[in-house]
Formats: structure tokens, C-alpha cells, sequence
């Protein structure tokens, strides 16, 4: 808020904070006019905290310094952070290091969770800068600019002791203690440049609110195999209601089951493609049979395929072509699409082309097609000419 000195009560404008940045010893806020107007030399502003953005932060932070803990501990000291962004709605940490495992990112994730239950007191204090370099427990970060006094920010041990398992340089605001950050959660870990890797996490209120979005989008994962195979058993109940850990427990259980049914439906799908490709060439060859019988007396084959795909025609032209010399032409209408494919034996494509033959008929249904001298293919949309295809393919192959 925005004050006239000697009126504490009459709003003058709002501006809101955006970001802060030190320069020197002067602290610039960057400031957005929400309303009224800005403030003029020499008048009063009272500053007020969101206090519930500011939590959320405190907790986002103070887990970084427990994940960069974990992450010595299960994969090495070099595990060298590199950059970070602390928010109210996640955190993301980047570190020098290969890819995590799956069992490496399950380790430190339980460590993280294991301190933050333990409820340790994080403290911290100041000390001289050449203290603070004699010290290999304390992380600084080379190229950081530190004045002659800098902030430890410790977790566990004695408060200001600096004999804590986590002590690094510091100025940024934390929680007084672990246990306030709440569940936390790894929610992706990711490659950002040539040997830096990203993770994303949560804790607290934002794991929650996470854990409420991916259960939606499991539910939408889940219904996009129900609909492929609706038998499958459905998915544990999550209970939006339920507290934050239960929630997380519940992702990780609903998690395991889509693994397994998304496995069955995709071995299920394969044995059904094998059915139907069996299916369809067997359906295939016996029209192939027909058609070579009722043809058996000419040089080449028009025909029209009742209830066909180009998928169809293509794999009776496949079977046919070894029982007819001549160039083979095969329509087919399906719904209100039509289906186009041409055939022409190497040997009489100085006389005859597949692409040709199509570009030439295709536009009779409505339509276009193409492909190479020897075979090709179109579709069309009007089925009400296919007589009309079928008396264009004889004029133009009948001499074969």
C-alpha cells in the first residue's frame, strides 16, 4: 500500500513486488502499479508480505538444500549444483552428474522425505568469509561473489552451531525447521545441457496440488486404453481429500497398476494386428482366387471389391498379381470413402503406368492418388462413380 505521510488510512495506489536484487548495498525492487499511482519522493509505503507465497518459498528452498544434501550422499560429492529456481508452486535443481537411475532418484527422494520427518532445526548465522573457506563442510559455489561476512544456512546439529549435516552460504529465507516443508516429490529428472541434469520436485502444499493434477492425467491416460479395450480393471480410487503423503502413496500405487494394464493392452493390440493381418490376407487371397477365375480368360484385371480399404486392395493386388500377367486395376468403397490401386507387371510399363493410370481415374470419384509406374494408389470420395472408374480402367488397360 501507498501512503500520505500523516494519513495512515487513505490509500493512495498498490504496487506489487516482483523480484528484488541487491546492487552494492542498495536492495532494488522491481514493481508493477496495481492501482492508484506510484509513490512520489519523500512519501511513506508500508510493505506487507504474502505471507502464504512467502511459506511456500521458504519450504521450496530449505528442501534444495536437502536435495543437494541427498544427492552427495547417494551419487557422488561431484554432484555439483549448477543453478536452481525456487517458487511457490515447485523447485527445480540443476547439478553436474550423468543420468539418475530409477533407484538413484527412488534413494534420494527417500532421504529427502526421511529428513524432513525427522523435523531437524534449520538455523543459521553469520561468520567471516576466510572462516568460512577453511571450511570443507561448508558449500560455497566458485564464481559467487561473497562479501566479508557471509550467512551459513544449516540444518540439523546444534542452531548456529555450525556442526550440521547441511551447511551451505546462504542468504535466501527457509523454514525454522524440516518438518514444516511437508511431503516431498521428484516429479522429473531431466538432461538441460552436456553433463547437467534438471530435476523438478514439490513438497508441502504444491506436492499436493501436484498429486490432485496427476491423478487427473492418469484418469486421462486410463481412459484413453479403456477405449481401445473397455474390460480393463479400473484404476485405485484416489481420495482427494486424503492427506498429502496418502495422496503421493496413492499416485505411486495408481502408477504401477497403469504400467501393468498398459502393458496388457499393448500385447493385447499386437495379437490383435496379427489376428486381423491374418484375417485380411486370408480374405485377400480368396478374392484374389475369384478374381483370378472370372479373369482367367483375359490379359489384365478390373474389378470392383465390395466393402474395401486400400489396405484390402492392396493385399489382393499382392496375391493376384502372381495368377494374372496383365496390369491390374481394383476399386473398393467403404463408408463413403473410395479406394484406388493399380498394378502394372515391369515388363509392360513401356505400354502401360500405375501412376498414370490412377492420376487419370482418381479425379472421376473425387479424388487424387499417385505413385510409381509399377503400382500405385488413390482415394476419392463420391462412390456413385465407381461404374464410371471401372469403364475408364477398361478403356485404358484393355489393350493390354
Amino acid at each position: 500500500m501507498l501512503h500520505v505521510p500523516g494519513h495512515d488510512r487513505t490509500e493512495i495506489g498498490q504496487l506489487h513486488i516482483g523480484d528484488t536484487q541487491k546492487r552494492g548495498d542498495v536492495f532494488v525492487h522491481r514493481a508493477a502499479l496495481v492501482k492508484g499511482r506510484a509513490p512520489e519522493p519523500g512519501e511513506a509505503v508500508r510493505i506487507s508480505v504474502d505471507a502464504d507465497r512467502r511459506k511456500l518459498i521458504e519450504g521450496h528452498h530449505t528442501v534444495t538444500h536437502l536435495l543437494h544434501w541427498a544427492l552427495h550422499e547417494v551419487v557422488s560429492r561431484n554432484a555439483l549444483q549448477k543453478g536452481s529456481y525456487v517458487g511457490p508452486d515447485k523447485l527445480t535443481f540443476d547439478f553436474s552428474s550423468a543420468p539418475l537411475t530409477p533407484e538413484q532418484k527412488r534413494h534420494v527422494e527417500k532421504l529427502v522425505n526421511q529428513k524432513i520427518a525427522e523435523n531437524a532445526p534449520v538455523s543459521w548465522t553469520e561468520i567471516p568469509f576466510g572462516e568460512a573457506k577453511q571450511r570443507k563442510d561448508i558449500i560455497q559455489f566458485f564464481g559467487e561473489k561473497y562479501g566479508d561476512t557471509v550467512r551459513v544456512l544449516q540444518i540439523g546439529g546444534e542452531p548456529r552451531a555450525l556442526n550440521g549435516y547441511s551447511m551451505e552460504l546462504c542468504g535466501g529465507t527457509h523454514v525454522r525447521a524440516t518438518g514444516e516443508i511437508g511431503p516431498f516429490r521428484i516429479v522429473r529428472e531431466e538432461a538441460i545441457a552436456a553433463g547437467t541434469r534438471r530435476i523438478e520436485a514439490v513438497a508441502g502444499d504444491a506436492a499436493r496440488a501436484w498429486a490432485k493434477e496427476e491423478a487427473a492425467r492418469q484418469q486421462e491416460k486410463f481412459e484413453t486404453l479403456k477405449r481401445k479395450k473397455p474390460d480393463i480393471p479400473a484404476l485405485p480410487v484416489f481420495e482427494i481429500e486424503a492427506a498429502t503423503t496418502e495422496m503421493l502413496q496413492q499416485i505411486d500405487a495408481r502408477s504401477v497398476h497403469f504400467e501393468k494394464i498398459d502393458a496388457e493392452v499393448r500385447e493385447w493390440e499386437k495379437k490383435t494386428a496379427k489376428t486381423a493381418e491374418a484375417e485380411l490376407k486370408s480374405r485377400a487371397a480368396q478374392i484374389a482366387n475369384e478374381l483370378a477365375r472370372s479373369h482367367a480368360e483375359k490379359n489384365f484385371c478390373v474389378a470392383d471389391v465390395p466393402d474395401a480399404d486400400g489396405k484390402l486392395l492392396q493385399a489382393v493386388v499382392e496375391s493376384l498379381k502372381g495368377k494374372i500377367k496383365g496390369p491390374i486395376f481394383l476399386v473398393g468403397a467403404r463408408d463413403t470413402s473410395v479406394a484406388l490401386v493399380a498394378y502394372v507387371p515391369k515388363e509392360m510399363t513401356t505400354k502401360f503406368q500405375a501412376n498414370k493410370v490412377i492420376q487419370q481415374i482418381a479425379p472421376i470419384v473425387g479424388g487424387k492418388g499417385g505413385g510409381r509406374p509399377e503400382s500405385a494408389q488413390g482415394a476419392g470420395k463420391d462412390s456413385s462413380k465407381i461404374d464410371q472408374a471401372l469403364a475408364k480402367a477398361r478403356e485404358l488397360l484393355g489393350a493390354a
